[in-house]
């Protein structure tokens, strides 16, 4: 049998356990608030030298209008994805962005990947950020059905249509192709550079070859039917479309985009698409970009005999 004075011990030793408990649960969570805002003020104090806003270019898209309409959607993700507000910078054609990154206009460039080698030999410390893996991504050699060209060797001597100077799949990409196979394309063939104008011309038969993107000839055969043209050659997988960065920028505001970029990756990709203006990231994803993936673009403007430092 416990006696009342014993009963009187034991009780208050629970009594005193209990508010050690007590004391100690509050001490863990004065602890766990103090280190919460402890890493609230480390991070308001790594933002200290992030700017206001980004500038956003792609290389791809001239003028402001064009960019508004088809990255708008993008423009707000990523504000929301990497907490810093994004301002549009228009360019007025693909070689600008190198210039603007050189002399400290631009921020963020999406480029391809001529633009990307481009852009890196102007700016050496430019820094990735991410890559976009486009779907069935790689240059095409087109012809009209009753033509009597049937491979790429049968080019020389032609006129061929292409997009604009440096564009991947439509210049550099097609170039290369033709080199390989072992023709001066200053002199082997006639190379008309038309941009958008190249389809009219190889419609009408102006041209009697077209050189441009796979995804142009699949267009073709959904307009006009597959009846009316042939592939006599395909060239292989381009590089990845890229964000860069430039190194103005400071470290830990690249590596905090870097990884935001890729932790929300679809969504991203979804306010690009959402346009119906970028088509060519159907299919699409995002992927972690490396500088020597690059390698292929150099030596075609190595193999063409263009500086790429020149703009």
């Amino acid at each position: 049998m416990i006696k009342p004075k014993g009963i009187i011990g034991l009780l208050g030793a629970a009594i005193l356990l209990a508010g050690c408990g007590d004391e100690q649960e509050g001490e863990d969570q004065e602890a766990a608030a103090q280190e919460a805002n402890s890493e609230d003020s480390v991070e308001e104090g790594d933002r200290e030298d992030w700017p206001d806003e980004l500038r956003f270019a792609d290389t791809g898209v001239e003028g402001m209008e064009e960019l508004q309409r088809e990255f708008e959607p993008f423009q707000e993700e990523l504000e929301e994805t990497i907490g810093v507000d994004i301002e549009f910078f228009a360019v007025t054609d693909r070689t600008i962005g190198s210039t603007a990154m050189e002399y400290d206009q631009v921020d963020v460039l999406l480029a391809g990947p001529s633009e990307y080698a481009q852009v890196k030999s102007v700016v050496p410390d430019a820094e990735l950020l991410a890559g976009i893996e486009r779907g069935e991504y790689h240059a095409a050699f087109i012809v009209h059905e009753d033509s009597d060209i049937e491979s790429l060797a049968d080019v020389e001597g032609h006129s061929i249509a292409m997009k604009d100077a440096g564009s991947t799949s439509g210049h550099v990409g097609p170039s290369e192709m033709l080199i390989d196979e072992g023709m001066d394309v200053d002199e082997d063939v006639d190379i008309q550079l038309l941009d958008e104008a190249r389809f009219d011309a190889f419609l009408n038969r102006d041209v009697e070859v077209m050189a441009t993107g796979i995804k142009d000839y699949h267009e073709m055969v959904e307009e006009h039917g597959d009846d009316d043209f042939r592939l006599i050659a395909e060239g292989e997988t381009l590089p990845n479309d890229v964000f860069v960065a430039s190194p103005e920028l400071p470290d830990d505001l690249i590596e905090h985009m870097r990884e935001s970029m890729l932790e929300n990756d679809e969504a991203l990709l979804d306010s690009i698409l959402v346009t119906g203006e970028n088509d060519k990231y159907v299919d699409g994803t995002f992927a972690e970009a490396h500088d020597e993936d690059y390698d292929s673009m150099r030596n075609a403007y190595e193999e063409l005999g263009l500086d790429l430092s020149e703009d």
